[in-house]
Formats: structure tokens, sequence, C-alpha cells
């Protein structure tokens, strides 16, 4: 029964980061240990950081950002993650010139003594 427990505790312990939401900050934000202005500041998030968000109530989300936890001014945070760019295709072309000749060096090519 306590092996059970223990097991559900911990698959538990691992899921439970999972249901974080993505957000982003708006601009800068402290964010704190506690729901108040006046509690120890953990932190300082620059604008358009990607946090994640577990709840938020009475003005202030609690949320993680860089393995740190604590207290954001909700109206600093905006709802959803940032879109990703979607990168061009690279464009391969053939090389305009390249060298056919012999390698002239050490190791391999003319003129190397052992061959």
């Amino acid at each position: 029964m306590r092996r059970s427990l223990l097991a559900a505790g911990l698959c538990l312990g691992v899921v439970a980061p999972s249901f974080a939401e993505p957000a982003q900050t708006m601009a800068p934000a402290t964010m704190h240990k506690l729901p108040s202005v006046r509690a120890r500041v953990v932190q300082l998030i620059p604008a358009n950081a990607e946090i994640d968000v577990s709840s938020c109530t009475a003005g202030w989300c609690y949320a993680s950002w860089r393995n740190l936890f604590g207290y954001i001014p909700a109206d600093a945070i905006v709802a959803g993650a940032a879109p990703l760019a979607a990168a061009p295709p690279p464009v391969v072309a053939a090389p305009a010139w390249g060298w056919d000749g012999p390698y002239f060096g050490v190791g391999w090519g003319y003129g190397w003594r052992r061959w």
C-alpha cells in the first residue's frame, strides 16, 4: 500500500509541472516570493520572456521562469506563448567555382614520400 502511494505521488510530482500554461510578459516584470509588492524579489523578468503560469488570483499569477517560481503581477502577462516565426527554407546552390587539382600538403597527395 505504501509503495503504491509513493509511486502515485512521484508520478504526480513529475506530471504536475506540465499543467502550467505558456504565457509571455508584455513589459519587464518582477517576480516576488509572495503575492505582494513588499515581498522579497525572486528575479527580474525581461519583456517578451516566455513563462509558465500555474494559476492567477487577485491580480497575481503564480508562475515559473528559468526554474524559479514566484508571483508576477497579472497585468504584466499576456496569455499564450509567442508565435514562432517560420524560417525560410535553405537555398542550396552549386558552388561558383571549385579546386580540381591535387592536394599539396602534409599527409596525402602528390609528393608524399611513403607512397
